[in-house]
Parts: C-alpha cells; sequence; structure tokens
C-alpha cells in the first residue's frame, strides 16, 4: 500500500492509466483500522489496482477535493479521474464489487 502525501499524489493516482484505489483514513479511528485490514486481504487478489491510503487529517484540502466528509472513505480513480467511492466501513464484497464495476 502506497502512502500519500500532497508531493506524491500526483504522481501515483492523478497521472496512473491503472485503477488507483485510495483509502482517505485518519489515525484512530476504529472503522478505518477495519477497512485497512480489508484492503490488505484484497491487494494480492487485484495485482492491477494500485492501493493507497492518504491520512485525511494530514492533508483534509486535498480529501476535500473528492469530496471526502468522513473516514473511512474509499475513492476509486480510473486514469487520473475519480469514479466511485465508498463512505464508511463495508464487507469486502463490497469493495470487491466496486472493482469489478470498473476494471
Amino acid at each position: 500500500m502506497i502512502d500519500l502525501t500532497k508531493e506524491n499524489f500526483d504522481d501515483e493516482v492523478t497521472n496512473a492509466q491503472n485503477l488507483v484505489l485510495v483509502d482517505f483514513w485518519s489515525p484512530g479511528c476504529g472503522p478505518c483500522k477495519m477497512m485497512h485490514v480489508v484492503l490488505g486481504e484484497l491487494e494480492p487478489l487485484y495485482p492491477e489496482v494500485t492501493f493507497a491510503q492518504m491520512d485525511a487529517s494530514k492533508y483534509p484540502d486535498v480529501a476535500f477535493a473528492f469530496d471526502v466528509v468522513s473516514v473511512p472513505t474509499l475513492v476509486l480513480f480510473k486514469e487520473g479521474r475519480m469514479v466511485d467511492s465508498i463512505v464508511g466501513a463495508v464487507p469486502k464484497a463490497r469493495v470487491e464489487e466496486m472493482l469489478a464495476n470498473h476494471s
């Protein structure tokens, strides 16, 4: 999982040609920790997808730019554009469904 910052966001997400799933999270967020486990299970199953995470409390302006108002929020980018999102902790199957819809 790639740790995103303002400095590497464009290189890793905006300029990417593949699917990129960004987990906007915050320290101390219980549901965020649950989603970290889910994403850790999914990452090896989807080698064509780049999994990344961004601490929304450190980079609120970036989070707000993608309509992230609560954490966890998963945002899926395709060829650098936001194409889907999920708010809150969800089952692994829901994340897989989102990935399948945009593969």
